[in-house]
């Protein structure tokens, strides 16, 4: 009896670490464009996630080297998250202290969308 409690306790343990593995990996949707343009300290480089309409589902910067704090890719979220709410750069403001950096992500973002068909 003890056996079997200790084989089901493995067996739950087994399928939540695989249950938990397979959700934090997924991938963003949409068809990926990638984008490159010159920072405040060195190239952005962006992926662009855009669904099958020509919306912009995601963004993930996927290369920069930017101050810390300032313009760095967990600073610039915000940012992100008003270019994908806007569908495109036009109309977004730059973040106040890092505009370089906002510059070199709009035309990243813009030279991606323009690799859409």
């Amino acid at each position: 009896m003890k056996l079997q409690k200790i084989s089901i306790y493995f067996l739950v343990l087994a399928l939540t670490a695989i249950l938990a593995l397979g959700c934090n990996g997924a991938a963003p949707a949409g068809e990926k464009y990638s984008g490159e343009a010159e920072g405040y300290a060195g190239p952005i480089k962006v992926d662009v996630f855009v669904d099958d309409d020509g919306n912009i589902t995601d963004i993930e910067i996927v290369e920069e080297s930017e101050t810390t704090g300032i313009g760095d890719a967990d600073t610039m979220a915000p940012l992100l998250d008003e270019i994908i709410a806007n569908n495109g750069t036009d109309g977004v403001d730059v973040k106040s202290g890092a505009t370089v950096t906002s510059d070199a992500i709009f035309a990243a973002v813009d030279d991606a969308m323009s690799k859409v068909e």
